[in-house]
């Protein structure tokens, strides 16, 4: 008999995607979990007689039989924790289950995890949810197909309408799709089952379309070979009297209570003893209970506990190999290589990532690499006081952590207080990659601002008449700003290209300031200026602008205003007249 396929549900927030589980086992961890968000990765194995108990007179109907023993459902909270459950070449899930809210359609972390079930080569179908809400639908069985039949025309057409809806916002991601009772190649299209979590209608359908397409198209997949027991971590977690554990989906071979366990960690492989095996009792989540019955062997596909001696550094997402003395080598080898499939080329200079498992991270390395994002150190763990310091000795947007679903140690967090790096963390990859952004235009525009404030300014201004408070070293004399800004430590040249003198400072109501714009009457103070020699009262004086502030001012020519504009135009036309090369000084 072939294992149970493992089955993965992926979907926005709030899409439903525990609520169709719920319905499935009749738990209801949802109402336990803040903000009816699944907080943590779950997995819950669902038996053959329960799904031949919900699937009931669909199986006579088609007069056919499950020969599945059961499903393994992994409920997953974001995108990348599906990415956790990876194997070398692939994902340990067999089938993905995309849930979709048929009131929201295609959504951001949707539209991710399209993009990772693609990328991970995992076929899926689609839970098109909450159709009971469409305006006017009754519900009188469970079946979609008895049930829509039922509807009056009007709500059948909107059902239709959503349904096709969704299937051209499928179609612009490359998907084919069609609802799945019109469905004639399950491998060239892409079911959509309408279903309701909340009334269970469209559940039988989706479960037999599950395992008709694990018994038709995925039986070598499911054939379970002998010899070493293959896993991935699904969660690490401490627990009274056992201390470090592991929550594991085996996916092949077996786990004996007298192997070695071979394993990833941040810094390579380990390998220690099993303690104890422990399994959670049929249609209660992983997570969830308590009550472990200890086993001397597993068999995939099952969720396992794992105590084990000496288990630090065990990572969530990281390969797991059980074995005998005699393939402890070959263990060895394969979680090696899993291992080097997820390392990743760091520069010398970036920012920080840290993710919650090598999945997470995996995931999230895809998404920086596609921004064209420098990264200079990427690891698995919460952040901690070294990757503050080393993102301090970074410039500009590189300094900044990426925190995907991990939290900052208490060294970390007093350390940040005290610094200018930026920490990101978010439990969904494009909050984090969005709040960068939005982040990373801000300090741009900062440091377009800053670097426009340190250079001399366009400006035009008048020497007003009886307004001489000292006559030289330095002259202070009061002025009215024509036009542009006028900025401390800016020349000051006549309409002729003649330097007159330096601004050394600017005041107003005898307060200094570091700029006066249009309108503005100020004193200004000017070294090397002498009124009634270089200078008289009633003159137009204007800024002398260098090389350097002009490249600055075509570089950042949208921050400056229309005024500005036409006073360096005037410059230039001045300085060209006096020496054609002073762009090049």
């Amino acid at each position: 008999m072939p294992r149970q396929p493992i089955l993965s549900v992926l979907g926005h927030v709030n899409a439903g995607k525990t609520s169709f589980l719920d319905a499935i086992r009749e738990s209801r961890i949802t109402e336990g979990e803040a903000g009816d968000i699944t907080q943590m990765i779950g997995a819950t194995e669902v038996p053959l007689e329960t799904l031949e108990d919900v699937c009931g007179s669909l199986l006579e109907q088609l007069e056919t039989d499950i020969e599945v023993p059961g499903i393994m459902f992994i409920d997953t909270p974001g995108h990348a924790a599906f990415s956790s459950l990876r194997k070398r070449g692939g994902s340990i899930s067999d089938i993905g289950v995309l849930m979709i809210d048929a009131e929201e359609g295609v959504q951001p972390q949707t539209e991710e995890a399209i993009e990772i079930l693609k990328n991970s080569g995992t076929p899926f179908i689609v839970a098109l949810n909450k159709i009971d809400k469409v305006n006017g639908w009754k519900t009188e069985s469970e079946l979609f197909t008895e049930a829509i039949r039922n509807q009056p025309s009007h709500v059948q057409q909107k059902i239709d309408q959503k349904i096709y809806e969704l299937m051209g916002e499928l179609n612009d991601y490359g998907l084919i799709s069609d609802r799945f009772d019109r469905v004639d190649n399950f491998q060239e299209k892409i079911a959509i089952v309408p279903i309701s979590a909340k009334t269970h209608l469209g559940i039988p359908e989706l479960l037999m379309v599950v395992t008709g397409l694990s018994q038709n198209y995925l039986s070598d997949e499911l054939d379970v070979e002998d010899g070493i027991g293959k896993g991935t971590v699904l969660e690490v977690s401490k627990e009274k009297g056992m201390g470090t554990t592991a929550d594991v989906i085996l996916y092949d071979g077996k786990i004996h209570k007298d192997d070695k366990i071979v394993y990833g960690t941040s810094n390579g492989v380990a390998e220690t003893e099993i303690r104890s095996l422990l399994q959670p009792r049929p249609l209660r989540e992983i997570r969830e209970d308590k009550h472990y019955s200890e086993t001397e062997e597993v068999t995939p596909a099952a969720g396992v506990k794992i105590a084990a001696k000496d288990f630090e550094g065990v990572i969530s997402g990281a390969p797991v190999r059980s074995s005998g003395e005699e393939e402890l080598e070959e263990a060895r080898k394969e979680v090696a290589e899993e291992l080097e499939a997820v390392s990743y080329d760091t520069e010398s200079h970036g920012l920080v990532v840290k993710a919650d498992s090598l999945g997470s991270l995996e995931a999230l390395m895809a998404e920086i690499k596609n921004k064209d994002i420098q990264v200079q150190k990427a690891e698995v763990g919460p952040v901690n006081k070294s990757d503050v310091v080393k993102a301090e000795d970074e410039e500009d947007e590189h300094k900044a952590i990426f925190g995907f679903n991990v939290g900052a140690t208490d060294q970390a967090s007093k350390q940040l207080e005290e610094s200018e790096t930026k920490l990101f963390t978010s439990k969904i990859i494009y909050e984090i990659l969005d709040s960068y952004t939005t982040w990373k235009n801000e300090l741009k525009e900062k440091n377009r601002k800053e670097k426009l404030e340190s250079i001399t300014r366009p400006a035009k201004i008048r020497l007003m008449p009886d307004h001489v408070f000292r006559s030289s070293n330095p002259a202070v004399v009061g002025c009215e700003i024509v036009e542009g800004v006028l900025t401390s430590g800016s020349k000051l040249m006549t309409p002729e290209g003649d330097v007159i003198g330096t601004v050394k400072s600017l005041q107003e109501q005898n307060e200094t300031i570091q700029q006066a714009s249009k309108g503005d009457e100020v004193a200004v103070s000017i070294s090397g200026a002498t009124v009634g020699r270089n200078v008289e009262e009633g003159d137009i004086l204007l800024t002398d602008i260098d090389s350097e502030s002009y490249r600055v001012l075509q570089e950042l020519e949208d921050l400056t205003s229309s005024g500005e504009k036409d006073i360096l135009d005037e410059v230039v036309d001045i300085k060209d007249r006096k020496n054609p090369h002073w762009k090049l000084g």
